[in-house]
């Protein structure tokens, strides 16, 4: 299996709105809101995005990571 960048999450759903006929369509197709479908297409919220994309099949995975705050280096 091959991870996808985030960053084309937009084009992915984008492309599944268009083979559904809409959002209306993809929304009623996959039970996912249509306004989840359009604040993904929008740069909404993240988890709408992930709401979107979990309903087209697709995990979101996320890598935690830690970083210094400004000044706490040592």
């Amino acid at each position: 299996m091959t991870d996808i960048p985030i960053g084309k999450a937009q084009s992915i759903v984008a492309d599944a709105v268009e083979m559904a006929g809409g959002q209306r369509a993809l929304a009623r197709l996959r039970g996912i809101s249509q306004s989840d479908i359009s604040q993904s297409l929008n740069n909404g919220p993240h988890d709408a995005r992930n709401r979107v994309l979990n309903g087209l099949g697709y995990f979101v995975a996320t890598i935690e990571v830690i970083r210094p705050m400004k000044g706490q280096n040592r």
